[in-house]
């Protein structure tokens, strides 16, 4: 097994792999963190640190989800709502979310809210692409986290 964490020591490994971690099922991430920890306990405590979630997105100030949420379509923001509601505080970060929309924008995503049910996998499958959208603002300088969550920052010498 310790071929695992073996494709991720070159540059650039550490965020491969944290992206591999982020965008997977949350049972595939319990294993693979398992994996990570039992070859190296001090990468397994580091991607856990720097694991963005949409619980994550969530405690971020309204104007960072605003930036967020432009880049992202319609299903998901109704998704999110979604998610928000099975998370303590729920009621707040569901009202949170829907004041990061523009008023038009709030009353379509509302109206998709109450006439959708969402499936289990399409609820994981809008986090996750809350959780890509996130990495590529990142990536591109639209967001910086320093601003508004400096512990996802990645020290550049552990990301090489």
């Amino acid at each position: 097994m310790a071929a695992l964490l073996q494709r991720f020591r070159k540059p650039g490994g550490f965020s491969q792999l944290l992206n591999l971690i982020e965008t997977c099922d949350p049972l595939k991430q319990k294993n693979l963190l398992h994996l990570v920890g039992n070859e190296d306990p001090g990468w397994a405590y580091l991607v856990k640190l720097k694991m963005i979630t949409t619980e994550r997105v969530l405690t971020w100030p309204v104007e960072t989800i605003m930036e967020i949420t432009t880049h992202l379509p319609d299903r998901v923001l109704a998704a999110a709502w979604n998610i928000a509601a099975t998370l303590p505080d729920g009621p707040h970060l569901q009202e949170k979310w829907l004041k990061s929309l523009p008023t038009m924008k709030a009353r379509e995503i509302k109206s998709i809210i109450d006439s959708t049910s969402f499936s289990a996998p399409e609820l994981q499958a809008a986090s996750i692409r809350i959780v890509q959208t996130v990495r590529e603002l990142e990536e591109k300088d639209q967001l910086r986290f320093s601003q508004f969550d400096p512990a996802l920052e990645i020290d550049k010498r552990v990301a090489a």
